[in-house]
């Protein structure tokens, strides 16, 4: 397959293929709730694993890390290293509802950033972003969940999250412009997980190094949510962050079916009411954003895979 074909693919499949990375996204979230090991252990491991991983793929192709790639992915993995580590934490600390409905803020907030920094949204994009946020607590605040679960504290970790994944947003943004995705990936892992061991050695409650069921949970992680990661920075060079974290907003109803298949939580009229707006408001920026330049997207996608 040529690069040609390959970009060409990428970016007329950008909205469908981060579609299916949010699926994994939500996979890896119910893995992270369900391990048995502490938020920032378990961050540190799979940035770790995932890093190796990826950096091996890219050795078989005969492509050697450089200064240069970890530079150009220091911010993203920064963002990514912190995101998780808080997100982990937020998971097993307070409700999965409550920590998924503050992370349903983001593309607002991105929105906003964009609007500053890049181009300016139509008042109908802007309409259906708040839409699909609507959508998105209607679908979480019509799940079942144990109120015992809930915690300011961990509420708190998933709005420092928030922010953290934001960095990442916009790091992969920029890392994407000369950088495959495989390339990102690597680079941006290897500089997350030096940015999270100090706090996985110094605030994690657990053994360092994991157990057997750790390590499996690990292993999970990296190859559900890293698929989901990948998956992202493909999609990234043809849509804008706020387009592509609208469609984030997926992750949420693939939470809810997850939950209620995994930790058997009944999907009512309420969530099933929220679906539907996030599904048209997705329809919308879909439909009306254009993305970005074709230049965003490299030649180097043909060899990401």
């Amino acid at each position: 397959m040529t690069a040609t074909t390959t970009r060409s693919f990428a970016a007329r499949w950008a909205g469908p293929i981060l579609l299916v990375g949010t699926i994994c996204w939500a996979g890896g979230g119910l893995i992270a709730r369900a391990s048995p090991l502490d938020g920032p252990v378990l961050a540190f491991w799979r940035c770790l694993l995932a890093a190796v991983v990826y950096q091996s793929i890219l050795l078989l192709q005969g492509r050697r890390p450089s200064w240069a790639h970890l530079r150009t992915g220091a911010l993203g993995g920064v963002g990514f290293g912190l995101s998780i580590v808080f997100l982990f934490v937020a998971f097993q600390t307070t409700t999965l509802v409550s920590a998924t409905v503050i992370g349903s803020l983001q593309p607002l907030v991105l929105a906003a950033v964009t609007h500053r920094t890049s181009h300016r949204l139509g008042r109908l994009l802007w309409a259906s972003s708040a839409v699909a946020v609507l959508g998105t607590v209607l679908v979480v605040l019509g799940s079942s969940s144990r109120s015992g679960d809930w915690s300011l504290r961990g509420d708190l970790f998933a709005v420092a999250g928030v922010a953290a994944n934001i960095v990442y947003v916009l790091g992969t943004k920029r890392a994407r412009a000369t950088q495959s995705p495989l390339e990102f990936q690597a680079s941006m892992l290897w500089i997350a997980a030096v940015a999270v061991l100090p706090i996985a050695v110094v605030v994690g409650n657990d053994a360092f190094v994991p157990t057997a069921p750790g390590w499996r949970s690990v292993a999970a992680m990296v190859l559900v949510g890293g698929t989901g990661h990948l998956l992202f920075s493909l999609a990234q060079g043809h849509l804008s962050v706020a387009a592509s974290s609208a469609l984030s907003l997926g992750e949420v109803l693939a939470v809810a079916i997850g939950a209620a298949i995994v930790f058997d939580q009944p999907i009512g009229p309420v969530q099933v009411l929220g679906m539907v707006v996030v599904g048209v408001a997705v329809g919308v920026w879909l439909a009306r954003d254009p993305g970005e330049p074709e230049e965003h997207a490299t030649t180097l996608e043909s060899t990401s895979t």
